[in-house]
């Protein structure tokens, strides 16, 4: 069962958003993307709107940077088209695949953090701090 923060929080994304978040919210507590939804659908039919005043989280990490939505297996995303020396050694520093949080293109990065990524797709920036 979802919590009244959660829903909220739900509530105050974007469509796409909101799409991912149901995801990530039932891998969280072992539910299906659906399930979460339904709980998000019967909770905001349900007259329980979201109040004017929206309270952040109290651990939430600084405005302007995201937790990364990891993809399992990263070795797909390592490019091998390119043979020179320099793309050999960034190739092998690719520890993660996270989805660009705009447009969900897959993107590989190293481990370090917090890291700085402009997604190649659609040319967005971001800060990932997990």
């Amino acid at each position: 069962m979802l919590s009244e923060p959660e829903l909220r929080e739900i509530d105050a994304m974007d469509e796409y958003e909101r799409l991912l978040a149901y995801d990530r919210i039932g891998r969280g507590k072992q539910m299906s993307a659906a399930e979460v939804e339904s709980q998000y659908q019967a909770w905001k039919g349900g007259g329980g709107g979201p109040s004017n005043t929206t309270i952040p989280p109290a651990n939430a990490p600084p405005q302007g940077s995201r937790s990364a939505n990891y993809i399992a297996d990263a070795s797909r995303y390592r490019p091998s088209y390119d043979p020179s020396k320099e793309a050999v050694a960034r190739r092998s520093q690719i520890a993660n695949a996270v989805m660009c949080p705009s447009c969900g293109s897959a993107l590989g990065i190293p481990a370090t953090r917090p890291i700085k990524v402009t997604c190649p797709s659609c040319m967005s920036d971001f800060t990932f701090t997990s």
